[in-house]
């Protein structure tokens, strides 16, 4: 079962709809300020807008990250974020509906506990 970690990475301690910037800041490990410049520069290549996954896959592609598509058990059924085990050790992103995340070694790092949402794709650091 994964744990979870109160952890706010807005550097003003606010909490707003920043999900992705803060997931990206946990999960690579750099500022939140460089991440939000690494966003912007991807918008202005791009013309995606900086939360779009458009832009927030290429920073994590720049990253190392590898995306993996959305987990399913030997039934058809999806996973829970809380039951994703096989994250220990890695560092990683994780998609689900209208929310970003990051895991550290299984662990959520967040500002709200989102082990109970279904996953969508996720990005690991091998």
């Amino acid at each position: 079962m994964a744990g979870y970690v109160y952890h706010n990475a807005n550097p003003k301690g606010k909490k707003t709809t920043d999900c992705v910037i803060r997931a990206l800041t946990v999960a690579i490990g750099i500022p939140y300020e460089q991440v939000l410049k690494e966003l912007y520069e991807t918008q202005l290549k791009t013309g995606y807008c900086l939360l779009d996954k458009h832009c927030f896959e290429r920073v994590l592609d720049a990253h190392g990250f590898i995306k993996v598509k959305q987990p399913k058990k030997w039934d058809g059924t999806k996973y829970l974020v809380r039951e994703i085990d096989s994250l220990t050790g890695k560092r990683c992103v994780i998609s689900m509906a209208n929310h970003l995340t990051a895991a550290i070694d299984g662990s959520i790092h967040d500002i709200w506990d989102c082990r109970r949402k279904t996953i969508g794709n996720y990005w690991v650091k091998p």
